[in-house]
This record gives C-alpha cells, structure tokens and sequence, in this order.
C-alpha cells in the first residue's frame, strides 16, 4: 500500500458508509466516491485482491468473490466486481481501530475476527 496508504481506509469507509454487512462493488465506485484519479485503479484493485487470497491485519471486512463484468468493447479494459463482507470468526483480541489512521472513530468498524465468511 506504499502507493496510496489510505485505500484501506477508503475500502472500509465505503462500506461504513453502505450500512450493508455484505455488498458487490467495483474499483470505479469506490474511486468516483473519493475522488481519485484514474491511475489509482489499480492500487485498489490490488487491495481488493489481496483481500481475497490473504488477510490485512485486523481490517474488518474481506472479498467473498470476484465476477469479471463484460467488457464494452473489444478494447475496453477488463473490469471486476467485489462481494465485501464484514468478517466472521473468533475474536483475536487485538483492536480492530487501529488500522483506521483516517476513519473517525464514530465509522470505524468494530468487530472482529479472521478468515473468510
């Protein structure tokens, strides 16, 4: 995340902000909410990714599945969907605030838990 370190930040404001527990998603959405430029599609991306396949630490929420959109022309770049979730498990006891730098703690997420819904 050394090129954008707020996209997890973002990520889980976003969802915040839905109210929703679980929610589809595209990388477009999540950059036309906040404001940011066109190059940083793919540091979001790449953070949706690893949600999928790996943990971030105590971030409250995790991607269930990715579906491939179809493309609206030949040359269109491919575009993706992502099912976040609130994340289900045990406790770890650590504080789930903590990776929330730039998230007021009103919207902070606070649950907690590993591993995939």
């Amino acid at each position: 995340m050394a090129k954008y370190a707020a996209v997890p930040d973002l990520v889980a404001r976003f969802m915040e902000e839905s109210g929703e527990p679980e929610q589809w998603v595209t990388v477009r959405e999540i950059r036309e909410r906040y404001g940011l430029p066109r190059y940083q599609s793919g540091t979001i991306a790449g953070f949706l990714h690893r949600l999928e396949f790996s943990s971030y630490g105590e971030f409250p929420y995790i991607v269930k599945k990715v579906e491939m959109l179809e493309r609206e022309g030949r040359s269109s770049p491919l575009r993706y969907r992502y099912l976040l979730a609130r994340r289900t498990g045990r406790c770890t006891g650590r504080d789930p605030s903590r990776y929330a730098g730039g998230i007021p703690a009103g919207t902070a997420a606070t649950g907690c838990g590993t591993g995939k819904a």
